[in-house]
């Protein structure tokens, strides 16, 4: 920016930037929240972070509205990768579930399969107790 066209003022922003760490120029200090003052210009009442040292500086600039998007983007990032953190949890839980009940399910097999075993083996007696006694009892009675 061109000094003799341009007045800049470091008011404050209505939008509270407290939840971001302030920009940074290329001297590492703080850039102060600045607009641009001219009559005519395309840029008149444009906010932007600044170096300190303008008009002596090092020349940074960054227009307000594109470190806002940046900003949203950044917050919607981080928004989207909590969420997915949030969701691997609930996978990985749903997983462990999964894992108990499926172990569960196998011993409940198990189960069942000694008790058919042991219910074929007392169906097999009862068959031989009853075919012992009806062989008893017919040779009883055999003339």
């Amino acid at each position: 920016m061109c000094a003799s066209n341009h007045t800049v003022d470091s008011g404050s922003s209505s939008r509270s930037r407290s939840e971001h760490p302030p920009l940074r120029c290329h001297c590492n200090q703080v850039a102060p929240l600045r607009t641009v003052r001219f009559n005519g210009g395309r840029n008149a009442g444009r906010a932007f972070y600044g170096c300190s040292g303008w008009p002596d500086s090092c020349g940074f600039l960054r227009w307000v509205d594109e470190v806002d998007e940046l900003r949203d983007m950044e917050d919607k990032l981080m928004e989207a990768a909590t969420e997915n953190a949030e969701l691997r949890l609930q996978i990985d839980q749903l997983e462990r579930r999964v894992r108990e009940l499926l172990n569960a399910s196998k011993n409940k097999q198990e189960q069942i399969e000694e008790l058919a075993i042991e219910s074929d083996v007392m169906r097999e007696r009862m068959y031989s107790a009853y075919a012992d006694r009806n062989s008893s009892s017919s040779s009883r009675w055999i003339w």
